[in-house]
């Protein structure tokens, strides 16, 4: 059984898909913190594209993401950037803005689910997302949605 979760504040200040949105973002900033990886200009991301978005979160389309993270994307909560190898890769990297960020670590809601995050018996459906390869070294970054 899968289960949806959110912060009440976000979901106040944000809206319920933004904050659910926001939710996601923040769990994969977060856990690529924790294993240091996915590390540009000195924040973590995380990244993913609207469709692939849709298949963690399916009850959403691929518009209903896109304007969710418009939204956050305007009112600061979220960062926007373009770490791909290619230049013909158009995925988009997300963080959030350090103020969320810096709350979230010293939550024990977060410690607690990032510390089982890292046991694959907790999340057996986890798929492994891959952006385009790079194809000189032929190796993938990979974020583990849960």
């Amino acid at each position: 059984m899968k289960y949806i979760t959110m912060q009440v504040d976000h979901a106040q200040k944000y809206g319920i898909n933004c904050a659910i949105v926001l939710h996601n973002i923040l769990f994969f900033v977060l856990k690529n913190k924790k294993e240091k990886r996915n590390k540009h200009n000195g924040k973590y991301w995380t990244f993913n594209t609207y469709e692939n978005w849709t298949e963690s979160m399916p009850f959403f389309t691929s518009n209903q993401i896109k304007n969710a993270l418009n939204k956050l994307r305007k009112e600061g909560a979220v960062l926007v950037g373009k770490y791909n190898r290619r230049g013909y890769d158009k995925t988009n990297w997300y963080s959030v803005n350090n103020a969320i960020l810096q709350k979230a670590e010293k939550e024990i809601y977060w410690q607690t689910r990032l510390k089982k995050a890292t046991d694959k018996n907790v999340y057996p459906s986890d798929k492994i997302v891959r952006p385009i390869p790079n194809k000189d070294t032929n190796n993938f970054m990979h974020i583990e949605p849960y």
